[in-house]
């Protein structure tokens, strides 16, 4: 019989096989033929797996050779066809690898072990380096085993040959020191007059011998708007309000009554104070009363007091000399604003003035004025004006119809035209 082995894998021309990479001592043997694989399809397959698959502890961790023959017991090397052998892998054929489009004969395969094996098992992985320390340099060790495939007396088993152990330097990054993120800004020292507030950072360093560049501390200015100035108001009754804008007396109560011009008790008035006109503190009953608490006595307060369809009024509070106070107003019906003057049609030369004149009346009285030049609405913060209008340096194309319009709660009303000639 013949014994082959594979130079490598990709070769393709089969050998003597006389090369092992263990240690034995004694006799080899060789174990009984297998044959796997029939060479239908692409080829013959002896695959070692598939062999210790099916057969389990038949063949040893690692064999020193193998022979193959066909099933009328060619020699693999005397066939003429191209074959392929490894120790790790074990044989194959491949029908398309042939010459002359033939087929791969049917094989079966052998190994040679020894009865009595030790080897080295493959090396670990580098273990960690022995110092931890930045930017300093430790040993590194990896190891390996010496085992033996079948037990044997420890004095009976010949030892591996080498060094169960390798040792190399190592070296451990260089030494580093970075600021963490900043963190968020902490609160204002203050809410007001100004104040400062302070976020912090963190070193983040491998020794001790290096240091980040810069501050852990950042510090900002906040609270920069200007505290309420303490209230400097004298009452000679009460205490200040939380605004500083009246004095209140707790506990004291104004009395009040609306009617109309009539007589008539105006229900559902909003009543509040002319300082805070928004703020309504009460409102008229069927009998066209009300009650307002704080109010002080020994000093005269302005009210303001509404209601739809009437014109609003404000009004003192009267008090007599046993602390009583007490308001009464009359509402008169509200009307719609009218025109008493209308501009007038006016003729000037370029470059000259010219005055437009507009008013009206209403209850309540209106409180703005608005002018238009040719239906456009003038500014008001270039022309400055309110009831009556200026225009100065006259130019031609300032020639044309102006008019006012004037408006209150009760409504608005617009005035009759004037024509403007400037004369170029």
């Amino acid at each position: 019989s013949v014994r082959t082995r594979s130079l490598s894998d990709g070769s393709r021309r089969v050998a003597l096989n006389t090369f092992t990479d263990t240690q034995t001592t004694g006799v080899t043997e060789w174990t009984s033929w297998f044959n796997i694989d029939h060479p239908g399809g692409n080829g013959d397959y002896e695959r070692l797996e598939a062999i210790r698959f099916y057969y389990r502890e038949r063949v040893c961790a690692r064999p020193m050779a193998m022979e193959a023959r066909t099933t009328d017991w060619v020699a693999a090397a005397d066939t003429g066809e191209v074959v392929h052998s490894s120790l790790e892998k074990g044989f194959w054929c491949i029908n398309k690898e042939q010459p002359q489009g033939r087929v791969c004969s049917n094989y079966h395969v052998r190994f040679q072990c020894p009865p009595v094996q030790s080897y080295w098992t493959d090396w670990s992985e580098w273990g960690p380096c022995s110092t931890t320390v930045c930017d300093d340099v430790g040993i590194q060790v990896r190891q390996r085993k010496c085992v033996n495939t079948q037990p044997m007396p420890l004095l009976l088993v010949p030892a591996c040959q080498g060094h169960h152990s390798e040792r190399r330097e190592c070296s451990t990054p260089p030494c580093t020191a970075k600021w963490s993120p900043w963190g968020r800004w902490g609160t204002c020292s203050v809410t007001c007059g100004g104040g400062r507030r302070i976020r912090r950072r963190t070193c983040v360093r491998t020794s001790v011998t290096v240091q980040c560049n810069g501050r852990p501390v950042e510090i900002q200015k906040c609270g920069k708007s200007p505290c309420p100035a303490k209230c400097q108001r004298v009452c000679t009754e009460g205490h200040p309000s939380e605004d500083c804008s009246r004095c209140v007396c707790d506990g004291h109560v104004l009395h009040g009554e609306v009617h109309t011009v009539t007589g008539v008790p105006v229900a559902g008035a909003w009543v509040a104070l002319a300082s805070q006109p928004k703020v309504i503190r009460a409102r008229t009953d069927a009998k066209g009363q009300f009650r307002l608490t704080g109010v002080c006595s020994s000093s005269s307060t302005l009210i303001s007091i509404r209601k739809e369809k009437f014109a609003p009024i404000t009004v003192f509070t009267s008090s007599n000399t046993t602390g009583l106070s007490w308001v009464r107003a009359i509402l008169k019906s509200a009307e719609k604003p009218y025109i008493v003057k209308h501009p007038e049609d006016k003729v000037r030369y370029e470059g000259g003035r010219v005055l437009f004149c507009c008013k009206a009346t209403g209850s309540p009285a209106p409180d703005k004025y608005y002018w238009y030049h040719n239906g456009t609405l003038l500014d008001r913060k270039v022309y400055k004006y309110e009831e009556d209008l200026v225009l100065r340096d006259l130019k031609p194309e300032q020639s044309g119809q102006y008019y006012c319009k004037t408006s209150s709660s009760a409504g608005s009303i617009k005035s009759s035209p004037a024509f403007l000639t400037v004369i170029g």
